[in-house]
């Protein structure tokens, strides 16, 4: 005997208690994850869109910039506010950019007053970040490797990149190794450079630059050797990159960039535009500045280490994003199956 719907034309299914128990789980995560962006947006980093959140921190402003200061760091504020349409302006000139359009939109940087409050605001203990559109920096913690100036160029590139490809193209897309390596080139001196022999005796090991693709293949290399990898990296890039556009030009690193967008495969598009593999081109810049003796000869190339503790974080970032898109693509098809009946 079939159950009957009010209409009589169909007959009603019953609920079962496995759909009763997914709609409960289905709400957990829900009631989770929009607890967890409260959490991020009120709590964490992602404070940055909302400065008046932000008791403890005052600005000063032109038609270009804005800069939020913590403390009676007013002075130094003004000079960032200066300093960032000098960059900007440094950095249209690198990329011959005369229409400038990814600095059209207002840059807004954050001056902190202690290397403990820069991780307090981004949960991250670097001397910098270009983090969801904008800039923080943490002066308390530069020392002779990196002048204010110097960090503001680092973070100003990035910036420039993510707002020029977007954020999903500039994750996906644009090499880590090349997006650090143009950041680092732009940059006035690089005490990493300057020293890498000295580090590279210590410990005469580098990673190769085509392992080095992705946001999460960088956060990984920093973990090896207690953080020295990641020293030697930088230094390892620059050097990079200013003889790659000193045999090449400067046009050909342009025209790399320009047909990022456009290519799923770098590696490819590397080889195209300067004749050679990265990879090889790695291992020839290698032997070059070992034969000169800038780096000690018995420097080789070692892999790139796995760290579960960065592979879950991006898991997780993974997952956050994702998270509404499938709930979107369920609830349309949900819409569409409806429709069909």
């Amino acid at each position: 005997m079939s159950i009957l719907s009010k209409s009589g034309n169909r007959p009603a299914v019953p609920k079962s208690e496995s759909g009763r128990t997914g709609h409960w789980l289905a709400g957990i995560v829900v009631f989770v994850y929009g607890w967890a962006i409260i959490f991020f947006f009120l709590l964490g980093p992602g404070r940055i869109f909302f400065p008046s959140l932000l008791g403890s921190y005052r600005s000063v402003t032109d038609q270009k910039n804005t800069v939020y200061y913590a403390g009676e760091k007013i002075e130094q504020a003004l000079d960032v506010l200066w300093m960032a349409s000098v960059v900007q302006d440094s950095l249209r000139k690198f990329w011959n950019d005369s229409a400038g359009k990814d600095f059209r939109k207002r840059v807004t940087i954050f001056l902190c007053e202690s290397p403990g409050q820069y991780y307090h605001l981004t949960w991250d203990r670097s001397l910098g970040s270009a983090l969801m559109g904008r800039i923080v920096l943490n002066p308390g913690s530069y020392g002779p490797g990196m002048s204010l100036y110097s960090g503001l160029v680092h973070e100003m590139s990035h910036l420039y990149m993510s707002r020029r490809f977007g954020y999903i193209l500039y994750v996906f897309l644009l090499p880590t190794w090349f997006d650090e390596g143009c950041a680092s080139l732009i940059e006035d001196y690089s005490y990493q450079e300057n020293h890498l022999d000295e580090y590279l005796r210590a410990t005469p090991t580098l990673v190769r630059l085509a392992s080095l693709r992705h946001p999460w293949n960088w956060e990984a290399m920093e973990k090896m050797d207690q953080g020295m990898m990641s020293t030697k990296g930088y230094g390892h890039l620059r050097n990079f990159m200013r003889d790659l556009r000193i045999r090449y030009g400067m046009d050909k690193i342009r025209s790399f960039a320009n047909e990022l967008p456009y290519n799923l495969h770098p590696g490819k598009t590397f080889r195209r535009i300067f004749g050679t593999s990265l990879y090889e081109a790695d291992r020839q810049w290698l032997q070059s500045q070992k034969k000169t003796g800038f780096l000690p000869a018995g420097t080789t190339f070692i892999p790139l280490s796995f760290d579960g503790t960065v592979f879950l974080k991006w898991i997780l970032i993974f997952v956050i994003i994702l998270f509404p898109a499938g709930l979107i693509i369920r609830w349309l098809c949900y819409l569409l199956c409806r429709k069909r009946r």
